[in-house]
């Protein structure tokens, strides 16, 4: 089990040239709740579900109904993945299918709106190594994944991510990482839009958005059945996306079961 709380702060949205453009703040917290099931050494099975509060901060009422300066809570998407582990040596590496389900009809117009409200079918690898041979204590580890999304007004938009990490062992209960996050969209298209446009009620769906952050993290093993992590993200460049000027996220990792 992951128990997990995340807060994210926006404060200006990336142009599709890369500029940036300050029309009010948002804040985002996420409570995630994540059980995994191992049937076997080979098989990973993974269900979650966030819960959302979001607020707009700026000038009156922005337009769309989240964006009124209060809070809004809301149940999202949920997610199922099926991982499995192919090979361990000389790289590790475990392919992973997923699928992602909004639980109800929220809003998905406005800087705070809590997501897209689109169904996803992902398809991605996990792959890692040990670099001891060279720097005792480091391992690298990558995540592909390509997002089959949801076509709205007839548009592709699909999406490719990769998160390239490495990280340090500073003893057998603490590690540190730093991790590198990239997006592309495949197809979407460039926001702002003009509010008379019949695409303006879907940009936030649409929106052609890519980026890269940065996060640092440490991640605390307390027993072989419990452990504690804390990371700090920041986005370096984007476009058509909303910048990330500060993000942490704790999560508690708890194993129930045995061995």
């Amino acid at each position: 089990m992951t128990l997990s709380y995340g807060y994210v702060l926006n404060k200006n949205h990336y142009l599709p040239n890369g500029d940036e453009l300050d029309v009010g703040h948002t804040r985002t917290d996420t409570l995630g709740l994540t059980a995994s099931y191992s049937p076997s050494d080979k098989w990973l099975l993974v269900a979650g579900v966030p819960y959302v509060s979001t607020r707009w901060m700026g000038e009156g009422h922005h337009g769309p109904e989240v964006d009124t300066g209060h809070t809004n809570h809301y149940w999202t998407d949920l997610r199922l993945e099926a991982h499995y582990q192919a090979m361990e040596f000389p790289v590790a590496l475990a392919p992973y299918v997923a699928a992602v389900i909004p639980t109800n009809g929220y809003p998905y117009l406005g800087h705070s709106a809590p997501g897209r409200g689109l169904h996803e079918y992902w398809v991605g690898f996990f792959a890692g190594k040990s670099l001891d041979e060279w720097l005792p204590g480091t391992y690298m580890q990558l995540r592909y994944n390509y997002s089959f999304v949801e076509r709205v007004l007839d548009i592709g938009h699909d999406r490719t991510n990769l998160d390239v990490e490495l990280g340090y062992f500073l003893s057998q209960d603490w590690a540190l990482q730093l991790i590198g996050s990239w997006q592309w969209t495949h197809g979407g298209i460039d926001v702002p839009v003009p509010a008379n446009s019949p695409l303006f009620p879907h940009h936030d769906q649409l929106a052609a958005a890519e980026f890269l952050n940065l996060t640092g993290g440490a991640a605390w093993f307390v027993t072989k059945r419990a452990g504690l992590s804390l990371n700090y993200t920041q986005s370096l460049h984007g476009s058509n996306a909303h910048k990330v000027d500060r993000a942490i996220n704790f999560s508690v990792d708890l194993q129930l079961g045995r061995h």
